[in-house]
């Protein structure tokens, strides 16, 4: 195929008279155009993820601990502690307090009554005895509380009854303080109602100034808790002064033939034993004090004596006889105590018997101690064949203990103590 011709026509349009000038050069050497050249991709860059900013854990505003309102007890006391409080939750109301010492320095001893309810229960909700130490800038010291099984509890006086308490009294002569308390749990059992002292002493340290020393609470009886009285049957009743000396001694059952031979409480021998402060204890003075007896075996003969000519009715005149030997005996007089003995225990003193088998058991118990008697042996029940109790039975009216003085007596006057200032309640 034949390319165009050039249209020379063209050519002729072409203004002549313009000069051809050459390309002025440039300052600046041009690049290739942008077209020209191929523009890198830019690599792309990271957007930068936003850092979440923590939300601020919030913190808790600490809540109050609420200050306990001190009940009716911690109030009347001026003080608290757990165990105050503890009782005031229970509904317990003050029934007796005894206090000694001085502002500042003071022993407190209150017993608490439960409150009221239809059924009580062995250790739920029973009268209970404390005994704080309080002291200035320290908080309150628990010093002794009882084993709370116990129906009764009271500041004890003179007496098998009292109208006023000794309260803290030195009635010992020794220097320190007792508190005499009496208490019975409810039974008829001859240890289930007792007297006991409590003595307050200084805890010995030589390092301590006396103002800086601890307190302790002991018992001088023997008689807390009440079972201890099971090894040692020697329980004591109540408190007596003898010789109006203001020194305290006490009166105490001899409960060794509780159920002896089989014979029922109320019927079983029954006597009481002097107890004499004796400057570590209460100690048994029966075998140096034989006129303190005769009243209990004048009475218990009499009541034997009385039955005679008619048929032997009860156990009554069984055990009241055995009283009449076991009183002289505790009373170092064996002798005059097993010829008073035969005598008030012969068969030949009742024509028959109201209840069979009654002539037959006291003819046993006479043979069972003439062979003590014989084999120089103390005089003890024998073993009991069956553990059954009998029913139920009351222990009756105690006995009078002696014909000696058993009424409250003047006592020293003691400087009135100062009720303590109010400590302030947590």
């Amino acid at each position: 195929m034949s390319l165009p011709s050039p249209d020379r026509d063209a050519l002729a349009a072409l203004p002549t008279n313009t000069p051809t000038r050459p390309t002025p050069p440039l300052a600046v050497t041009i690049g290739p155009r942008p077209s020209a050249t191929p523009t890198a991709t830019p690599s792309a860059t990271p957007t930068a993820t936003a850092t979440s900013t923590p939300s601020p854990t919030p913190t808790a505003t600490p809540t109050a601990t609420p200050t306990a309102t001190p009940g009716p007890i911690a109030r009347a006391l001026g003080f608290n502690d757990s165990l105050i409080a503890r009782f005031d939750s229970d509904g317990y109301t003050i029934a007796e307090r005894q206090g000694a010492g001085r502002a500042g320095d003071r022993v407190q001893a209150v017993i608490l009554a439960p409150p009221q309810q239809d059924d009580v229960v062995l250790g739920v909700k029973l009268p209970r005895l404390l005994i704080y130490h309080l002291r200035s800038g320290h908080p309150p010291e628990l010093l002794f509380e009882d084993e709370g099984s116990d129906e009764t509890i009271q500041f004890a006086g003179y007496g098998l009854s009292w109208e006023t308490p000794l309260g803290w009294r030195d009635i010992t002569a020794d220097g320190l303080l007792e508190l005499p308390v009496w208490a019975a749990n409810g039974g008829f059992c001859f240890a289930c109602n007792r007297v006991y002292v409590l003595q307050l002493a200084r805890v010995e340290d030589p390092a301590s100034p006396e103002e800086d020393s601890s307190w302790y609470v002991g018992e001088l009886t023997g008689a807390v808790p009440f079972l201890n009285l099971l090894q040692n049957p020697i329980i004591p009743k109540w408190l007596s002064d003898f010789d109006g000396d203001g020194k305290a001694e006490i009166e105490a059952l001899d409960g060794s033939f509780e159920f002896a031979f089989g014979l029922y409480r109320e019927y079983s021998p029954r006597f009481y034993r002097p107890l004499v402060w004796d400057g570590q204890s209460f100690a048994d003075t029966s075998r140096w004090s034989p006129a303190y007896f005769d009243g209990q075996i004048q009475r218990a003969a009499e009541s034997v004596q009385a039955t005679y000519g008619q048929p032997l009715a009860s156990q009554d005149s069984i055990g009241k006889a055995l009283t009449v030997l076991l009183a002289y005996d505790a009373s170092g007089r064996r002798d005059e105590g097993w010829a008073a003995f035969l005598q008030l225990s012969d068969p030949n003193n009742w024509p028959g018997e109201a209840t069979p088998g009654l002539l037959d058991l006291l003819g046993r118990i006479r043979e069972h101690l003439q062979g003590q008697l014989e084999r120089g042996e103390p005089f003890a029940p024998w073993p009991p064949t069956a553990p059954a109790l009998p029913a139920p039975s009351d222990a009756g009216s105690p006995l009078e203990a002696s014909n000696q003085i058993t009424q409250s007596l003047p006592l020293p006057e003691l400087p009135e103590l100062p009720e303590p200032s109010p400590v302030p309640l947590p």
